[in-house]
């Protein structure tokens, strides 16, 4: 399994566990990407990040031992980060 981390609008290997808000796991024996992002991330983010995630899906991902990884596999978002804020989910005006 290969962890990446979210941060300048790009995802990076890691090392040990992310240190960001936003990561993706690379899981070969299940040919799943796994996005994984917490609760204080913004929509922005999380759908910029969700955007990298789909773009690896198709092409992969160049790890630094120059092997493509993830192409091919299927994305699951998890976490509840990015959604919508709640004066967004009311409409401002009453329906009749």
């Amino acid at each position: 399994m290969t962890v990446l981390e979210y941060k300048d609008s790009k995802f990076y290997e890691c090392s040990g566990a992310p240190k960001t808000e936003i990561s993706l796991k690379i899981v070969d024996g299940l040919k799943k990407l796994i996005l994984s992002v917490s609760s204080g991330t913004s929509m922005i983010q999380k759908r910029s990040a969700e955007r990298n995630a789909r773009g690896i899906s198709k092409a992969g991902y160049r790890a630094d031992s120059g092997a493509t990884l993830g192409r091919g596999y299927e994305l699951v978002v998890e976490g509840g980060g990015g959604g919508l804020p709640d004066r967004l989910k009311h409409s401002p005006r009453e329906v009749y």
